[in-house]
């Protein structure tokens, strides 16, 4: 799902050298990571046998527009600062930090999964993004492709890959999707070299005209089963503004601390919830539990404290580090790449 830009979750800095952060964003990347967990605890228990909660199901769908779109486009806005890096450090670093979690989950989400994997295209389909971990998948190969596009505008990037994504398949994951998030990614990018327009948009009161617009496309998503797509790009984009006009509006609450330090340790939460999920579901299944409530409620409250867990652990334990971040040597910045 940098954070779901991704690099691995560092120390926190000092209050001095944070204060240039927009903390809002890591608001809304954890507001988003906990969407995601609150999805998956209707798909994973539903993908093993147990008949989710109807209300909760369409509570879940009120967020299909705006969830996935959202986390592509916030990744998009950390594309800049990597950008600035030496490019044996920015290849590095997402190789590191993108690819390595991706295939370790991918591999533990095939021994915990229960699925039988014995034909070689049913392994190929997991490593191409076959399971929760494809947004990783997606956002990786945006890095890739961003360091030779580096001399275009990303903003005409984002024009060209969304019109890619307008003559592609309806709804093909590998096309239609792939293209429409890109565009999306990229106009993040585009989007972080005018901070200062972007605050300004979002500190106006007339970001509040968009909640109708927001309530209405909530509800029609779940009365027509809609889903994100090139179709309802303004929709999305409207509700991407409106929701980052609230998260800036919480930095000062109660509310900022826990989504700020869950959306800066993204990355652990999006890859290791629904491991943690299809355990459940598999164990609450073979104990003949039948109740969808308990596996759903066991399933946020285990996933949420697991990646708690593992976020701490990664600073303690170098095995744990090592699931996220590959246990291999950092190239050396030279003076000249420095400066």
């Amino acid at each position: 799902m940098t954070h779901i830009p991704i690099d691995p979750p560092r120390p926190p800095r000092p209050r001095a050298m944070a204060e240039h952060r927009m903390f809002w964003m890591d608001i809304l990347r954890g507001a988003a990571i906990l969407a995601v967990i609150a999805y998956h605890s209707v798909s994973i228990p539903e993908s093993y046998g147990f008949t989710p909660n109807d209300t909760w199901r369409q509570l879940n769908e009120t967020l299909q527009l705006f969830r996935m779109p959202l986390l592509v486009f916030l990744s998009g806005m950390l594309l800049t600062r990597s950008l600035a890096k030496p490019v044996q450090q920015y290849l590095g670093g997402k190789l590191r930090g993108i690819l390595w979690p991706f295939l370790v989950w991918s591999t533990i989400y095939i021994a915990v999964s229960g699925r039988e994997f014995m034909d070689p295209s049913d392994l190929q389909q997991v490593y191409t993004g076959g399971s929760h971990l494809w947004f990783l998948g997606f956002i990786f190969v945006y890095y890739l492709a961003a360091k030779p596009l580096e001399a275009f505008d990303p903003l005409l990037v984002a024009a060209a890959a969304f019109g890619v994504a307008l003559l592609s398949p309806d709804g093909a994951k590998y096309s239609e999707r792939v293209f429409y998030l890109m565009a999306l990614f990229f106009l993040g990018a585009a989007t972080s070299r005018h901070a200062g327009t972007t605050a300004r948009m979002l500190r106006s009161d007339r970001v509040w005209w968009l909640a109708p617009i927001v309530a209405v496309a909530a509800m029609a998503s779940v009365r027509f089963d809609l889903d994100f797509g090139p179709y309802w790009v303004a929709i999305s984009l409207c509700g991407m503004l409106f929701f980052s006009a609230v998260a800036l509006r919480l930095e000062r609450t109660t509310l900022a601390g826990p989504l700020i330090w869950i959306g800066q340790r993204s990355i652990v939460f999006y890859v290791s919830h629904a491991i943690f999920m299809i355990l459940i579901a598999r164990i609450a299944g073979k104990a003949g539990v039948t109740s969808y409530a308990a596996p759903a409620v066991a399933s946020i409250v285990i996933s949420l404290a697991g990646g708690w867990f593992l976020a701490l652990g990664m600073a303690r334990w170098p095995a744990i580090a090592a699931l996220f971040d590959a246990p291999i040597p950092k190239p050396t910045t030279r003076p000249q790449d420095a400066a």
